[in-house]
């Protein structure tokens, strides 16, 4: 493995039929190294995304209720286990295998009280799972679990650039990754006014900016699957 590695990930395929269209095109393309899948939003066509053969997580989505609060108790993470099950069940029915990692809707499997207890679900099933900062990475590796060593992108249309400033060398050619295995969360797909995401101008943004950067030779060098990098 190379001293420096990225990989790609495209959110939320489920969410939305227009937005499925995008991640697919992202994915025929090579743009993407794996797509994280919702099953809770009684859209899901497994079939064009299997037929691209890029790997696929699940995006697990958990009912707002369980992380409201700073920390979740015994009952939220009971709650938060039996429907973790649940999906995973569900990831495997429709994709025909069982998930290739683990990531969380709104990082809602890094809330606190649940990031543990996930982690240690994912162990026993040779997940890898999604960090979204240093303390949640320290709870994955203490518990066993293979993460990347950081993630960067956008969590919203306003706040930042839709490259994230981690890349700008490596695509202007001035500099290189840092150390590590650094994971870019990303949300293409086509506008969908009828969707509730927050994110939904963005995302053809963020499909246009993938589509322009895939056949960049300083990316593509440095590019790997989520498996292969971490499993």
């Amino acid at each position: 493995m190379p001293d420096c590695a990225l990989i790609i990930t495209a959110d939320d395929f489920g969410y939305s039929p227009r937005y499925d269209e995008g991640i697919v095109e992202a994915a025929i393309a090579g743009a993407v190294d794996s797509v994280s899948v919702m099953v809770t939003r009684n859209r899901l066509d497994p079939e064009p995304l299997l037929d691209t053969g890029v790997e696929s997580g699940l995006h697990l989505d958990l009912p707002a209720e369980l992380t409201e609060g700073e920390r979740a108790g015994p009952r939220e993470v009971e709650a938060a286990l039996r429907i973790l099950r649940e999906q995973l069940a569900a990831f495997e029915a429709a994709i025909g295998r069982p998930p290739a990692y683990l990531d969380g809707h709104h990082n809602c499997h890094a809330h606190t009280g649940l990031a543990g207890p996930i982690a240690r679900e994912a162990r026993k099933r040779g997940l890898p799972v999604r960090s979204i900062d240093a303390a949640h990475r320290r709870i994955l590796r203490g518990e066993g679990v293979a993460t990347p060593d950081r993630l960067i992108g956008r969590y919203s249309e306003e706040a930042e650039a839709a490259l994230p400033a981690e890349l700008q060398p490596v695509v202007d050619g001035e500099g290189e990754l840092p150390a590590g295995i650094t994971e870019w969360m990303v949300h293409p797909g086509h506008p969908d006014p009828d969707s509730d995401s927050g994110y939904d101008r963005a995302r053809e943004e963020d499909l246009d900016l993938l589509l322009s950067l895939c056949l960049l030779p300083a990316l593509r060098a440095v590019r790997l699957t989520h498996t292969r990098a971490l499993g």
